[in-house]
């Protein structure tokens, strides 16, 4: 064979292979705030750094552990030290080995304080980290339950040491997608991991991904995305609610919602302004609210009602018993302990509706501020950007006197352990009630099995009966995706990941 005849036969199976690669582009609303998981914190952020790198342990959808980057673990009696033994073979994405040292690497940069990581006190209360061969051994200054299940999510992302060079980061894990470019709200481009090895019992591909490059394209507006989607031009999109109800009856079109993110919205009061000092008229609003209404309306049926602070699916979730707890739907009721409190058409309670502008969420404030008007409560909505709602709710939930007002939230996870992170004193953006819920979300955190569930329920109790929140729904209500009848395999997870190992794209 002549080389003229070699070089051309190379060429034809390299333009073949070419050929061959699997594409797959998808449309989102919004780009990451950054791919560094130890320093940011938004569900933007972390559905991308998911892909990239892998966690120390995984779960299943039961809720059970399960092997991760930690072939095995141990935990010591006192339920202070945890050894993880790292897995051999594992590579990261620039060729070297992910070891114990590695590892602990990893750890030691999320939880130091000059990271700024925004989930350091998620991880707990770590003292050390320590290696001897390929074990990691974390030790903790006290026992902290949720600690395995937090092990298996997107926060705690063990990422390689080639990811950091002085103040730069560039996201090198051991992912089944390495980074190859990102062009800030244009698109991030992904590439599969040749050398992946999957021990997450959600995804069934053992391997490498299918599809050889992902792109992910930020397309703010919702009628343009869906246009992409209809038109070829990308796989996937994220459709708006609005577009989802047509969606769902489409038989060309697959739509997803985030069953398993653990999600809960839930009404909560700016409690320490009268009248909402009252436990009677907190139960009053409460019964006033038709959460139905706003399943099948505000978020086109795509979402479930639920009675439980600790959201569908996860450890302790006990629908039966949260529903003797919280108050019923009695628009009737309310009325009459609101007219027994002196407020009427006469004499209407005035009060605030606060809650960030979402899709979805306004429609939602709309209806509850005809709910309220219908037992005497005449309510302004007050809908700003996620920020700014932040900022207002952290300074209102500290307020003694003024307007009082009613606020919406939201918020996502594998454990209940999100309850202390709202919770307790002073609480996310000061939500914290007082020193007895306190001292019940603490004791939570000590136990584990049926003990822990127990405990987990007697902080829900106290706060479903003294009506300090008003659980909404769960689960999915903002992440949706879509795609055409040519993608299979797709699947959605825990704290709306979403996972493209198994995907697989035909003509």
């Amino acid at each position: 064979m002549t080389a003229a005849v070699v070089a051309l036969a190379t060429l034809t199976i390299s333009f073949l292979n070419m050929a061959a690669a699997t594409e797959l582009s998808v449309a989102r609303e919004f780009d990451a705030d950054g791919l560094d998981p130890h320093r940011y914190g938004s569900t933007r952020s972390m559905q991308v750094t998911n892909l990239i790198f892998d966690t120390l342990l995984t779960m299943d959808l039961d809720g059970a552990i399960h092997p991760g980057l930690a072939s095995t673990w141990q935990v010591s009696g006192d339920g202070k030290t945890y050894a993880f033994t790292i897995r051999d073979g594992v590579n990261c994405h620039d060729g070297t080995v992910l070891d114990a040292t590695a590892v602990k690497a990893s750890v030691d940069r999320a939880i130091d304080p000059a990271t700024v990581n925004p989930n350091a006190p998620a991880w707990g209360p770590i003292k050390t980290a320590t290696v001897s061969g390929d074990v990691v051994t974390i030790s903790l200054s006290e026992p902290f339950a949720p600690f395995l299940s937090f092990l298996t999510s997107i926060p705690s992302a063990i990422v390689c040491p080639a990811s950091v060079s002085g103040d730069q980061f560039w996201p090198v894990g051991t992912g089944p997608f390495k980074l190859v470019s990102w062009r800030r709200d244009d698109r991030i481009e992904l590439a599969a991991n040749p050398d992946y090895r999957n021990f997450n019992p959600l995804i069934e591909n053992p391997g490498r991904p299918h599809i050889d490059r992902l792109t992910l394209r930020v397309i703010p507006d919702a009628v343009a995305r869906m246009a992409a989607l209809r038109s070829g031009e990308v796989d996937m999109a994220e459709p708006s609610l609005e577009e989802a109800g047509y969606l769902d009856t489409d038989p060309d079109i697959r739509l997803y919602a985030a069953e398993r993110s653990g999600e809960l919205v839930f009404t909560g009061y700016t409690w320490k302004i009268p009248p909402f000092d009252d436990p009677e008229i907190r139960m009053a609003i409460a019964m006033a609210l038709n959460r139905d209404a706003y399943r099948d309306i505000a978020f086109a049926g795509l979402t479930n009602v639920i009675d439980c602070a600790v959201a569908a699916g996860l450890f302790a979730y006990d629908p039966k018993q949260c529903a003797t707890w919280r108050p019923p739907y009695d628009p009737e009721r309310a009325r009459a302990i609101l007219t027994k409190s002196g407020y009427g058409p006469e004499n209407p309670l005035a009060i605030r509706l606060l809650g960030p502008r979402r899709d979805g969420w306004v429609g939602m404030y709309q209806i509850m501020q005809q709910d309220l008007a219908e037992v005497g409560i005449t309510a302004e909505i007050d809908a700003r950007e996620p920020t700014a709602f932040l900022e207002m709710l952290a300074s209102s939930n500290t307020a003694s006197d003024g307007q009082p007002a009613l606020w919406t939230f939201g918020i996502s996870g594998v454990d209940p352990n999100y309850l202390y992170f709202v919770w307790k004193r002073p609480g996310f953006v000061n939500m914290g009630i007082d020193g007895e819920l306190d001292a019940l979300l603490e004791q939570q955190r000590h136990l584990s099995g049926d003990a822990r569930a127990a405990k987990i329920h007697e902080v829900e109790r106290y706060l479903l009966e003294n009506s300090f929140m008003i659980p909404l729904l769960s689960p999915g209500w903002s992440w949706l995706m879509a795609h055409g009848s040519h993608v299979e395999g797709f699947k959605m997870g825990f704290m709306a990941s979403q996972y493209f190992n198994d995907v697989r794209v035909t003509n």
